[in-house]
């Protein structure tokens, strides 16, 4: 898992590097690609994988910076938080706190009146949740309180679609963007930490989390 999340991290580094490059193209472009984006969403999280046997889609909140430096290429530092449910009898309070920096990248053009873009982020998610009661645990009449947290290395990647309102008389930058938004984010956490909260449905631990938030948003750019 540590090689892995490393190469992620290799991997977005040299695409932010080469977001500095000069390219004698983009240098024509008829407006100025240094503005900042910042957006923040609401929706669903959707478990996925081994997990979604156990926890139960939740409400997602997000907020975002970027920093374009290129007319369709930006660097960008991404929050999110989703709160699961658990499918068990017991209902804890189980979130997923996500901190990551990456890329984000515009397959059309920002300007326009309608956006799509990608991202591709490195960081860390933290888990925690409410102490719960594991009853008749590890052996009949006996019971386990049980809590799960701890930091984990993650990564998300999302897909973007907006419509572009009100623009900056000045430089023809939109100012205010509506969009929707789909992301998969992969936590790579410990089996054993994770233990137990997969027992409140007889299932073991997990190395890993992954989750599909569904949200809309708003956006707002300031050149």
């Amino acid at each position: 898992m540590k090689d892995v999340f490393k190469k992620l991290v290799l991997a977005v580094g040299a695409m932010a590097a080469f977001a500095f490059l000069p390219i004698r193209a983009e240098a024509q472009s008829p407006y100025s690609p240094m503005f900042w984006s910042f957006e923040g969403g609401v929706g669903l999280a959707m478990p996925m994988g081994d997990i979604a046997d156990s926890a139960e889609s939740g409400p997602s909140f997000s907020g975002a910076a970027s920093y374009f430096v290129r007319p369709r290429l930006a660097l960008r530092a991404e929050g999110a938080l989703d709160m699961l449910g658990t499918k068990g009898a017991i209902d804890p309070n189980f979130q997923i706190l996500h901190l990551t920096g990456g890329v984000e990248y515009h397959l059309t053009d920002p300007m326009g009146s309608a956006t799509l873009a990608v991202d591709f982020g490195v960081g860390a998610s933290t888990l925690n949740s409410d102490a719960f009661l594991l009853q008749n645990n590890p052996s009949p009449g006996r019971h386990t309180v049980g809590l799960v947290n701890g930091s984990y290395p993650s990564v998300n990647a999302g897909i973007k679609a907006g419509f572009n309102l009100a623009r900056h008389a000045e430089s023809g930058v939109p100012m205010v963007t509506l969009f929707a938004s789909a992301d998969l984010r992969y936590v790579m956490t410990d089996e054993e930490n994770t233990r137990v909260y997969g027992e409140l449905n007889n299932v073991s631990g997990y190395s890993s989390i992954m989750e599909i938030p569904l949200s809309v948003g708003l956006r707002v750019n300031f050149p």
